[in-house]
């Protein structure tokens, strides 16, 4: 009775942490339950660091269960959306999906400066996004040679819609 009353008051417990390998001070910003530290814990959305991904792959349980910590406060809705993608990425990672390109659609925030800096695609041309909304962005991704438009489009915020360019 007490343990049901404390995962009400607290939700499920996390499982156990594997500490000192090299994402544990995410996995710890995401687990603790603080909507300050997810900033920290959403930039694996970002990394495509090999050792991270594949410790953050192991551990998915503890990343699934910290994830349904989080209750659905509108005031947080970008870090749902974060947060789900994180766990899209991991699942993507661990089941060795193909290229982390193939994310891009699925993710927002990717943006093609940024993509470009970090060497994951290749700048190919410039234009206007179909009827004047947003520049667009061609780019070939440096590992799979996959192509792709990114368009910038903006509604309350900046963002970025990727969608794969036909094969030549």
């Amino acid at each position: 009775m007490i343990g049901s009353l404390l995962e009400r008051l607290f939700g499920t417990p996390l499982p156990p942490l594997q500490e000192g390998r090299p994402g544990t001070a995410l996995l710890q910003a995401l687990g603790s339950g603080d909507y300050g530290l997810l900033r920290t814990a959403a930039s694996i959305a970002l990394s495509r660091e090999a050792a991270v991904l594949d410790d953050l792959a192991l551990q998915l349980p503890y990343v699934e269960a910290a994830r349904a910590r989080y209750n659905t406060d509108p005031q947080w809705i970008r870090e749902h959306y974060e947060l789900d993608f994180v766990l899209r990425k991991l699942r993507h990672w661990r089941d060795r999906s193909g290229c982390l390109c193939q994310l891009y659609p699925h993710w927002m925030h990717y943006e093609p400066g940024r993509e470009i800096a970090n060497g994951h695609v290749t700048p190919i041309a410039t234009g206007v996004a179909e009827g004047g909304w947003g520049d667009t962005q061609d780019a070939t991704c440096t590992v799979c040679g996959r192509g792709w438009r990114c368009t910038d489009r903006e509604y309350h915020a900046p963002w970025w819609e990727w969608t794969p360019l036909p094969h030549r």
